[in-house]
């Protein structure tokens, strides 16, 4: 797998110092998803007010690229309307997937440091797996 020096610093970045990451008790946590076959877990703590996501932080224990990914994805959803977070989740989902040139991955933002994972599937899931818990969070509240 062949990452951007810049790509390997943003991940790195996030990896080493996770914005966003808190501890909290199961009785606290939103959403939790895990991927068994490498050991990476993801948990999600939600605060929305107004429809607008006023907080957000993640748990968990995993490889480099499942911790930064949830970084990101903080950092990257705090602001947003429930709306907004929903349609910003389905859109990267949809990159990693295939449903959509990998090249827009690049317009989400930091995000876009794991394109070249798109061609690698085994890995990609240790970077979908904090953005599939967010979109399963979304989709409970709106239920």
């Amino acid at each position: 797998m062949q990452l951007k020096d810049k790509h390997k610093a943003i991940i790195q970045d996030h990896y080493r110092h996770p914005r966003h990451k808190e501890s909290f008790s199961e009785e606290e946590q939103d959403a939790v998803m895990d991927n068994p076959s490498c050991g990476d877990r993801v948990s999600l703590k939600i605060i929305i007010e107004n429809e607008q996501i006023q907080k957000l932080s993640f748990d968990g224990e995993g490889c480099s690229l499942c911790m930064a990914s949830a970084s990101i994805l903080t950092d990257m959803m705090i602001g947003k309307t429930v709306k907004e977070a929903i349609t910003t989740s389905s859109e990267v989902l949809d990159i990693f997937n295939g449903k959509v040139p990998a090249e827009d991955l690049e317009k989400q933002g930091e995000i876009g440091a794991f394109q070249a994972l798109i061609e690698y599937p085994v890995r990609l899931k240790c970077a979908t797996l904090a953005w599939e818990t967010m979109k399963q969070l979304l989709e409970k509240r709106l239920s």
